[in-house]
């Protein structure tokens, strides 16, 4: 099945004579039996339509085309959608075609495997003229794509986010490169860890990168139970790390502030820096996605001012926590002091009876 892109084509770039269409695309898996994310600790699962409908407001606001959004569940996701009166505002939804997967449920990020499925519908339908893009629900998009960007992602074949930098540091850079090489099956020369929440490629591309993908994602199902890190991620980016060390061009769209992933009290980023982004990804400040949803007209001032303050916030929480660890470290040490004394205050008065009654 060919999916036909009805939307107006959304241009990114004359270079080849040629136009690309914009496929923005989003998963919406739902299993009352699975655990939530590690990220969520909502267990409704119409959180996650709030999301994509959010998402798809700001994609319009931005001047993309509408979200299709892929669920295992189509009826109960469209049930969802009923109340919303602008049909505009509801993104497209389409039946996720799902492979057997053998995996416990209980995986950290169950959900998230599933966006391979997507992917390898996506690679079989859509035209070969389309640009593919991977997106999480707990995303905005607060300024419009930039042109040239995408055109450089499409002249490489693939846009991907890079975050190895906070990847690294957080969780040891030994530990993240053995589970790529373990995944990957091979040492890699340069290994980097790509979020999951932005993947801007061809169809041509894609196509490449489930086939690099699919033996990563055999070797992580053996080898999950010797994991350290678990989800999407992982086979992804070791598949992308096979196709760079093969001589893939990989641009990295966080460094053009295509997108970028926020934490409330983020330090590895200031404010500044995150109100430049194209898209921002809002793991830990879901609910902001959720109320702006509610609003007839997605409004970036509106979610940006929530960010900001939920950023301060978290910043003073990081700061105080700081602080009384500190004292509570210090307070620690001293009673542990005083108890040392004690104990050889003690054992000198022990000393100075033995040696007196011997005496």
């Amino acid at each position: 099945m060919t999916i036909e892109l009805n939307e107006p084509l959304h241009v990114i770039g004359r270079r080849r004579a040629t136009f690309q269409s914009l496929y923005p695309c989003a998963l919406v898996y739902l299993d009352p039996g699975a655990g939530s994310s590690p990220n969520s600790r909502s267990k409704d699962p119409s959180a996650y339509v709030r999301q994509a409908v959010g998402l798809n407001k700001s994609l319009l606001h931005a001047g993309l085309p509408r979200l299709n959004v892929y669920t295992n569940e189509v009826d109960a996701v469209r049930r969802m959608l009923v109340d919303i009166a602008d049909e505009d505002a509801r993104p497209v939804v389409q039946a996720l075609e799902i492979a057997h997967r053998d995996l416990p449920k209980s995986t950290p990020f169950y959900a998230a495997h599933f966006k391979f499925d997507l992917m390898m519908q996506a690679a079989k339908s859509l035209p070969k003229d389309a640009l593919f893009l991977l997106l999480d629900t707990d995303m905005v998009a607060m300024h419009p794509l930039d042109a040239g960007l995408a055109a450089r992602c499409a002249r490489s074949g693939v846009g991907a986010f890079d975050i190895s930098d906070q990847v690294f540091p957080a969780y040891g850079s030994e530990r993240v490169i053995a589970d790529l090489e373990r995944v990957a099956g091979r040492p890699l020369s340069n290994p980097r860890w790509y979020g999951g929440e932005f993947l801007l490629c061809t169809t041509e591309f894609l196509t490449r990168l489930i086939e690099r993908a699919m033996p990563c994602f055999t070797r992580y199902l053996a080898e999950i139970r010797h994991l350290h890190h678990h989800g999407d991620e992982a086979f992804i980016s070791a598949a992308l790390s096979l196709l760079e060390q093969e001589g893939q061009t990989i641009v990295d769209v966080g460094a053009y502030q295509a997108v970028g992933r926020h934490w409330p009290g983020n330090t590895h980023r200031n404010l500044y820096w995150f109100s430049r982004c194209s898209f921002l990804h809002l793991p830990g400040s879901k609910s902001v996605i959720e109320r702006e949803a509610r609003h007839r007209d997605f409004c970036p001032p509106r979610v940006w001012r929530v960010v900001a303050a939920q950023h301060r916030k978290g910043q003073l929480r990081w700061a105080l926590k700081i602080l009384f660890d500190d004292k509570l470290k210090r307070r620690v040490r001293a009673i542990f002091s005083r108890f040392r004394r004690q104990k050889v205050d003690e054992g000198l008065e022990a000393a100075e009876r033995d040696a007196s009654g011997n005496a």
